[in-house]
């Protein structure tokens, strides 16, 4: 029974997941693919060769986007080590007796990956072949693989369609067992919006331009101004030139001479055909491997803490697959050998290094991990390998899209016809970006521009086109700076930095206040008996500056009391706190006999004045216990009963004949 997955399903899906839609870039990688992407899982012990193991189909307004997935690396265009002939035939009406019949729908487009060409059935009494380039076809990536994302023109499907993938070699279909995909564009990528300018957003990002010139491009009169307009409006700081090897030094310099940007350093390298221009000089050039040329560019010192080393790449094309290998793993050899002491090269710790060409990289995908990686091939010849960067990780692979479309390719065919090769990412820059970074990338390929860019730019739309096969690719790089503290009011102050790194440490200034009653011993050591508000010390604050104190002393000078007698109270002298030698605590006092009392006061800072005394001597005080005042005195006793004649100033007890006692003291 024929099983039918209908586009209705998958069509609710999406709708129901509007709001994860996706952006497809089209740059080999794979990350941008959603899981809600619609998707076909192959079964996966069905094929006598390479097993297709699913597919998944997105669009843009533009574009349908299928991403392929195998169980094994296969080289989509060519042979390679694993055979594979893979096919999209595409049913562009989504009616099954139009087209060529195949797989159970009728396929308008058969798009023939291994022989690069399209079977063109939309005529019943006609098959006609297509290139590649009719259906704006564009895999990536362009090295083996065993996932391939691939862009496909949909202007000349309709709303609806049905497709179906076959690998030739094993005779393996998706989808299989009698069932039809069928799709219905529905946009669920996003296409990004933002356009990539051609200005610097830092006069101090280093810009680089990698371009291979086409056979000597430079000194072509028949593409010599295109060339000239896109040096013009890039600027670069550096270019990377490739297919340069007849072209002399004096040909380059009268190619600048034409242009309005100064370059007053050219190096160039006939064995190679590789140039380097740049605007800084170079310190010294080494040959890498017969096609890898390095040049340690030497920056300003006022703007820029590191050298940067610069490697210009163009290794054989196509099936010249070991010679490129060679050239990487010598490559790496290099990079190892400038990381450590001794040997061809030594470079100081952290230096920026960058490797851009044209790399060829359109066979074995170890190639691509050798560079990023330092995984070497042949390690009797060089060396055992490791990873490139100063942090031992790998390098990075700065992937650059086109200025208004999110597709990362830099060749492609100049008059493509069928059998022509499809375009491709040959292009790269490579860096350490554990000591470097990028803050803006672009490819230029003017005839994918809006008026208006190009304008803005002084291109024209067919400049790419008509100056190269390849396009050049732009990369502004954020490099270590002299930063540091430019304020000279810092004490970590740099006067060789040339940029605020926000590090400033700066000296603080305080004052300790300090109330004593008469002498103090400050933090200088010194002991002060009178007031000062002058003295100075200095001691290291928090951050390592001078942290300065100044002494601000009163010395108020212990308090002076008084006691004086104002009627049947005694008063001392106003202070914040009393101490009478009676036990209490406040200004004034009664005394209750005559005597000697004395206070002790002290002031609101603390200070204790000396102690004030004072003699009381006009109280008469009598003390007596009555009993009963009706009577008359018989005797007078002592406190032991004994009789005893009126005594003053001792206690003495009065009998009276009413049988009372008075108990009483005379105090003179």
């Amino acid at each position: 029974m024929k099983k039918i997955i209908y586009i209705s399903s998958i069509f609710l899906l999406f709708a129901f997941d509007v709001m994860s839609q996706t952006t497809i870039k089209i740059d080999g990688f794979f990350d941008d693919w959603s899981t809600n992407i619609n998707t076909y899982i192959d079964d996966s012990t069905d094929s006598q060769g390479i097993d297709l193991l699913g597919f998944s189909v997105c669009n843009d307004n533009e574009y349908l986007y299928v991403k392929i997935r195998l169980a094994d690396e296969i080289d989509l265009t060519e042979q390679s080590f694993n055979p594979a002939e893979v096919m999209i035939n595409i049913d562009a009406d989504n009616n099954a007796s139009t087209g060529f019949s195949t797989n159970n729908i009728g396929s308008e487009y058969g798009i023939n990956f291994f022989d690069k060409f399209i079977f063109d059935d939309t005529d019943p009494n006609m098959v006609d072949t297509l290139s590649l380039y009719d259906l704006d076809i564009i895999p990536l990536p362009t090295i083996t693989s065993d996932e391939f994302e691939i862009a496909i023109n949909r202007s000349l499907f309709s709303d609806t369609i049905a497709i179906s993938i076959r690998e030739f070699i094993g005779n393996d279909f998706m989808p299989d067992n009698g069932s039809i995909f069928t799709y219905i564009f529905n946009n669920c990528s996003t296409p990004t919006t933002a356009t990539i300018d051609f200005s610097k957003n830092d006069s101090s990002y280093l810009r680089l331009m990698t371009y291979n010139v086409l056979n000597n491009g430079l000194i072509n009169p028949n593409r010599v101004d295109e060339h000239r307009r896109i040096f013009a409006s890039v600027n670069a700081d550096i270019v990377t030139l490739q297919e340069c090897g007849n072209t002399t030094v004096n040909d380059v310099l009268g190619f600048l001479n034409t242009i309005p940007i100064y370059y007053p350093y050219i190096y160039t390298y006939p064995s190679s055909g590789n140039i380097t221009i740049s605007k800084y000089p170079s310190v010294q050039s080494w040959q890498v491997a017969d096609r890898i040329d390095a040049d340690l560019i030497d920056l300003p010192d006022s703007i820029y803490s590191a050298d940067i080393l610069i490697l210009n790449g163009h290794p054989r094309c196509c099936l010249h697959n070991q010679a490129r290998q060679e050239n990487f793993d010598a490559l790496i050899q290099f990079i190892i050998d400038a990381k450590t002491v001794g040997g061809v090269i030594d470079l100081p710790i952290n230096t920026p290094i960058s490797f851009s060409g044209d790399m060829n990289l359109v066979g074995y995908s170890e190639q691509y991990y050798t560079i990023v990686n330092g995984t070497i091939s042949d390690t009797a010849t060089f060396g055992s390998g490791g990873f490139p960067d100063w942090d031992n990780t790998p390098l990075k692979d700065q992937v650059c899209y086109f200025n208004e479309k999110d597709i990362a390719y830099t060749w492609d065919a100049s008059n493509p016809s069928a059998g022509d090769y499809p375009p491709g990412r040959l292009d790269f820059v490579f860096f350490t970006n554990n000591v470097m970074s990028v803050d803006k990338s672009f490819t230029i390929s003017t005839e994918h521009m809006s008026a208006s860019l190009l304008a803005q730019n002084n291109l024209l739309w067919n400049d790419t086109k008509n100056a190269s096969d390849h396009f050049p690719v732009i990369v502004d790089f954020v490099l270590p700076m002299l930063t540091g503290c430019t304020d000279p009011g810092a004490c970590n102050y740099d006067s060789l930095a040339t940029i605020n790194d926000s590090s400033c440490l700066y000296p603080t200034i305080s004052t300790d206040t300090q109330v004593h009653c008469d002498t103090y011993t400050w933090i200088d050591g010194v002991t002060y008996t009178a007031s000062n508000n002058t003295a100075t010390h200095t001691l290291t604050n928090a951050v390592g500056c001078d942290s300065v104190i100044t002494l601000d002393l009163t010395v108020t000078g212990n308090p002076i009391s008084t006691i004086s007698q104002n009627g049947t109270y005694l008063e001392v002298t106003i202070a914040d706190a009393y101490s009478w030698n009676t036990g209490e605590t406040t200004q004034t006092i009664t005394p209750t006999t005559n005597g000697w009392y004395w206070c002790i006061v002290t002031d609101v800072n603390g200070c204790i004045g000396d102690t004030s005394f004072y003699e009381v001597t006009n109280i008469v005080s009598v003390i007596s216990e009555t009993t009963n005042t009706d009577r008359k005195l018989l005797r007078i006793t002592d406190m032991l009963g004994q009789e005893t004649p009126y005594r003053k100033n001792t206690t003495l007890f009065y009998i009276y004949d009413n049988g009372t006692v008075e108990k009483s003291i005379i105090i003179e």
